[in-house]
C-alpha cells in the first residue's frame, strides 16, 4: 500500500471521479474505472472488486427493485393513476387551491405505487395540466406543485432511493419504508398549507375547479380502492413482520396484475412495456451499484472513511454545525449530479462521520432522501422540473423552475423540523424493533 496520506489519496479519486463525469462518461463507468484504478494504484492488487461486483449483483433485497418497478408500471397502464387523479380531484376540489391541492394528494398516492419521483411528476403532470390550463390557474403555481409533489415518489415508500441507501449503508430496507411514512405525509401536508395561504392571499392564482357532486363524487372517490388496497398490502407487511421488502413487492406486483386483469387492461404488449420497463431502470440502477460497490471497497480497503471520521470528530467543531455543513454539501451536489449518483457516490464518506456524532442511520437515510429530493427541483439538473417541461414544449422552463422555488423553501422548513425533531422519522421504525 502506498505512504500516500489519506487525505491526498481520497482528493485524488473524488477528483478522477469529477473529471469521468465532466467527461461525460456514465456514473457507472466512472465510478468502476475509478475503483479498480485506486485499488491497483494504492493498494497494488485488485483487492475484493470481484467478490463486490457478485455480491452485489446476487443480493436478494435488490430484487426488490424491479419488483417495485413492475408494480408501479403495471397500475399506471391499468387506469388506477386516472382513477386515483379524478377521485383526489372529487374529495378535494373544492378546498381552496381546488386541482393544486388535488397535485399533491394524487402525487402523494401514486408515490406508494411507483417509487419514482419522475414517473410520479410524469403521471400527475400528464393529467393535470391540461386541466388547469382550461381552468386558467396561475401557471407557476401549477408547474411548482406537479414538480414538488412529484419529489415525495422517493420519500413515501416505496422507494428505490431507500434501497439503494440501504444496501449501500446496510441499514434495514423494512425500517427505511417505515422512516418515510411520517416525513412524507407532513411534507404533503406542508405543500397543501403553502398553497392553501397562496390561494387564501390571492384567489385568483386558482379558479373554482368544476367538481361532481352527490353519487358521482362518491363513486369517483370510491373507484380509488385498488391503490390502497395495495398501499395497505405492501406496508402493512413490512410494519408487521410478515413480509421482507422483497416479498411485499412480488405481492404487490401480483395484486397489480389481478387489477389489470380485472380492468381488462392485462394485454401482452401491456406486459412486456412493463416488463422491458423494470429490465431497463433496474439494470441501470444496478451498473451504478456495482460501479459504487467497487469504489466503496476500495476506500475500505484504503480506510478513507473511517480516516474521515476520525478527522471530523476530532475538530474543535459543533455537531450540528457539521451537520449543516453536509447539508450545504448535499443542496451543492445536486444542482450538478443526478439523485442515484448523489447517494452511491456521498454515503460512503458521510454515513461514518454522521454516526460518529452520535445520530441515528436510519433517521439520517430519511434526511438524505429529502435533501435528494430538493435536487430534483434545483436548477440546472432538476430531473422533475426537466419532467415538466417535457409535457409542455415550447414553453420556457424558467415557469417551472421559478414555480418551485417556494416549495424548495417548505423542503427546507421540513428538513429542519426534521433535524430538531427526529423522532419524525425514527418513532413508527422503533415500534417495529
Amino acid at each position: 500500500m502506498t505512504s500516500m496520506h489519506w487525505s491526498e489519496t481520497s482528493l485524488i479519486i473524488v477528483g478522477a471521479i469529477f473529471v469521468l463525469l465532466a467527461m461525460g462518461l456514465p456514473v457507472a463507468v466512472a465510478l468502476g474505472l475509478v475503483g479498480v484504478a485506486a485499488s491497483f494504484l494504492f493498494v497494488g492488487h485488485p483487492g475484493i472488486i470481484a467478490y463486490v461486483a457478485w455480491d452485489l449483483s446476487n443480493s436478494f433485497i435488490m430484487s426488490a427493485i424491479p419488483l417495485f418497478i413492475f408494480m408501479g408500471q403495471v397500475m399506471l397502464r391499468s387506469g388506477v393513476s386516472s382513477r386515483l387523479y379524478s377521485g383526489s380531484g372529487a374529495l378535494l376540489g373544492r378546498t381552496r387551491g381546488g386541482l393544486l391541492q388535488t397535485n399533491i394528494v394524487a402525487c402523494g398516492l401514486f408515490a406508494t405505487v411507483s417509487g419514482s419521483s419522475v414517473a410520479t411528476a410524469a403521471t400527475v403532470g400528464s393529467m393535470a395540466i391540461p386541466e388547469m390550463e382550461r381552468l386558467r390557474y396561475d401557471e407557476r403555481l401549477s408547474l411548482g406543485s406537479i414538480a414538488a409533489g412529484g419529489t415525495l415518489g422517493i420519500l413515501i415508500p416505496p422507494s428505490s432511493a431507500f434501497i439503494i441507501y440501504g444496501v449501500i449503508a446496510e441499514q434495514s430496507i423494512g425500517e427505511l419504508f417505515i422512516a418515510g411514512i411520517l416525513p412524507g405525509l407532513l411534507l404533503m401536508l406542508m405543500f397543501m398549507g403553502y398553497i392553501w395561504l397562496r390561494v387564501v392571499l390571492s384567489p385568483g392564482l386558482a379558479p373554482p375547479a368544476d367538481v361532481p357532486a352527490g353519487r358521482e363524487r362518491i363513486r369517483l372517490v370510491l373507484a380509488m380502492w385498488p391503490i390502497f388496497v395495495v398501499m395497505f398490502v405492501v406496508l402493512a407487511g413490512i410494519y408487521l413482520g410478515i413480509m421482507t421488502p422483497s416479498e411485499a413487492a412480488a405481492i404487490g406486483s401480483l395484486l397489480s396484475l389481478i387489477f389489470a386483469a380485472l380492468f381488462r387492461r392485462l394485454t401482452l404488449p401491456v406486459l412486456v412495456d412493463c416488463l422491458m420497463s423494470a429490465v431497463r431502470t433496474t439494470s441501470m440502477l444496478l451498473f451504478i451499484m456495482v460501479g459504487a460497490g467497487i469504489l466503496g471497497g476500495t476506500m475500505g480497503m484504503l480506510r478513507i472513511p473511517e480516516s474521515l471520521a476520525a478527522w471530523v470528530l476530532g475538530l474543535e467543531v459543533q455537531p450540528f454545525a457539521i451537520l449543516l455543513s453536509i447539508y450545504l454539501m448535499y443542496l451543492v451536489l445536486g444542482c450538478f449530479i443526478d439523485t442515484v449518483s448523489m447517494i452511491v457516490i456521498s454515503v460512503p464518506f458521510v454515513l461514518p462521520v454522521v454516526t460518529g456524532l452520535g445520530y441515528d442511520p436510519i433517521w439520517f437515510g430519511v434526511v438524505m432522501v429529502v435533501l435528494v429530493e430538493m435536487a430534483l427541483i434545483t436548477p440546472p439538473v432538476g430531473l422533475n422540473v426537466y419532467t415538466i417541461q417535457g409535457l409542455r414544449p415550447g414553453k420556457p422552463i424558467g415557469d417551472v423552475f421559478r414555480g418551485a422555488l417556494p416549495f424548495l423553501a417548505v423542503m427546507v422548513v421540513a428538513l429542519g423540523m426534521l433535524t430538531l425533531f427526529p423522532a419524525i422519522a425514527t418513532w413508527l421504525p422503533a415500534t417495529m424493533r
